[in-house]
């Protein structure tokens, strides 16, 4: 008894710590307006991680409809270019524009508002952005200041632009009235006028300040926000810090996904366009922590390899009722589904199985890290779509990799020995409990 006492009093501890931080992130408006700004483009982002995927592997010379049609569909892989050019080279245009419309929403604007917001926030933007002059050309932005390095810039502007409009608006001097004859729509692109046209002077200020010091604010978040940022996500340390932070999240009920996921993803996103474009013959860097890698190696089954605990259970398992949810979910366990386990088992506000949540998720990181760094595996630059079965998912991230799929199990083989022990517990905890009845 005194056992089970010292491990609720030590849960309690931790959770009184956590939870309240848990609690207030979730409730942040700035991380659910990029979260759900996310979510609004991310049709568009798995269509583009597609085509990439069928280039990459199916179209152009060597590939295997020229081996085995013997032309590469040229046609075809010039149409999946397009496409993919259409989406990730202006995803930081569609991100500034979502994530306004988001955060206007969050803060209760009208409909026909947010819609304004959100095309202010992507003039305010692109006022930002440099523009070069070619004489034969004219005037043009590169596109990597609109593609994912441009994402952070994107987010920034977005969060600031509807704070100064919402405090512009605040002034009724400032705000056009219009007569009650005059349709609600027009007259409320009347009122919003005047401060949506301070809001964009003060960026294009913001953008004449910073070039004349001879540094575009991209560049200047680029290297003193995202760049740092990345790196400190993306080494081992951090890694480690922050993945041991999402499973004890998990580990008390809250899901880290919607806590944590807005600050990773748009870093993992980044890395991730920048290996498709160099795997498509760009140059640069290629970076081993994507989504796809962290969805492949360790939430195979859902966060923390739940597929594993399902098989450790079907394997060590003695109670029946573990046995009974295990088998209930099994299937939507394939689709990277955790929560009828994490809820009903319950894997949550467990602890005993928080343990091996961490373990196995730190050590499956590992081993997708080094499979990578030795070339056992290839780079991911295919985003696949969460739900997408276990290994397979690693197949088809990898541009259809066999390795990549060998590592996924061996990932997965590791997570159920790790689990297995915690299990053999747990058979022992309800032997105690039914002598202490």
């Amino acid at each position: 008894m005194s056992d089970t006492s010292g491990k609720t009093s030590a849960m309690e501890k931790i959770s009184n710590v956590l939870l309240p931080v848990a609690s207030k992130m979730s409730s942040n408006k700035y991380l659910s307006a990029i979260r759900n700004g996310f979510m609004s483009i991310m049709p568009l982002i798995i269509v583009a991680s597609l085509f990439t995927l069928i280039n990459s592997v199916f179209l152009g010379e060597g590939h295997y409809l020229d081996q085995w049609f013997h032309t590469p569909f040229t046609d075809a892989l010039a149409l999946g270019t397009v496409i993919n050019q259409a989406i990730m080279s202006v995803i930081a245009i569609l991100l500034a524009f979502t994530v306004a419309k988001s955060l206007a929403e969050e803060y209760d604007m009208a409909p026909s508002s947010t819609s304004i917001v959100g095309a202010m926030a992507v003039a305010c933007f692109l006022c930002l952005t440099p523009f070069t002059t070619d004489e034969k050309i004219g005037e043009y932005i590169t596109t990597s200041y609109l593609s994912a390095a441009g994402m952070f810039t994107a987010f920034i502007t977005a969060i600031l632009a509807v704070k100064v409009y919402q405090f512009l608006s605040s002034f009724k001097a400032l705000i056009i009235k219009m007569p009650d004859s005059v349709p609600e729509g027009v007259a409320r692109s009347f009122n919003s006028l005047i401060p949506v046209a301070l809001t964009i002077i003060i960026f294009g200020l913001v953008r004449m300040i910073t070039n004349a010091a001879g540094a575009p604010m991209n560049d200047l978040i680029t290297q003193f926000i995202q760049i740092p940022v990345t790196a400190l996500v993306t080494s081992p340390i951090g890694l480690a810090i922050v993945y041991l932070l999402y499973m004890l999240l998990w580990g008390f009920g809250v899901h880290s996904a919607f806590i944590i996921g807005p600050i990773l993803e748009p870093i993992y996103l980044a890395n991730l366009t920048a290996n498709a474009a160099v795997i498509q013959g760009g140059s640069g860097t290629l970076s081993i922590i994507t989504k796809p890698f962290i969805d492949t190696m360790a939430f195979q089954g859902g966060a923390a390899n739940m597929l594993a605990l399902i098989i450790a259970i079907f394997l060590v398992s003695r109670r029946q009722d573990y046995k009974t949810i295990a088998r209930i979910g099994f299937v939507p366990s394939l689709f990277n589904i955790s929560e009828p386990l994490m809820f009903g088992l319950p894997v949550v506000m467990n602890p005993i199985l928080i343990i091996p949540m961490i373990i196995s998720t730190l050590v499956s990181i590992g081993i997708g890290v080094v499979a990578t760094l030795i070339g056992f595996m290839p780079y991911t630059y295919v985003l696949i779509p969460w739900t997408t079965t276990p290994v397979l998912g690693a197949f088809l991230a990898t541009g259809g990799s066999l390795t990549a799929a060998l590592t996924a199990l061996i990932c997965l083989v590791v997570s159920v020995v790790i689990y297995a022990p915690f299990v053999v517990v747990m058979n022992k905890e309800e032997a105690i409990e039914a002598e202490e009845e």
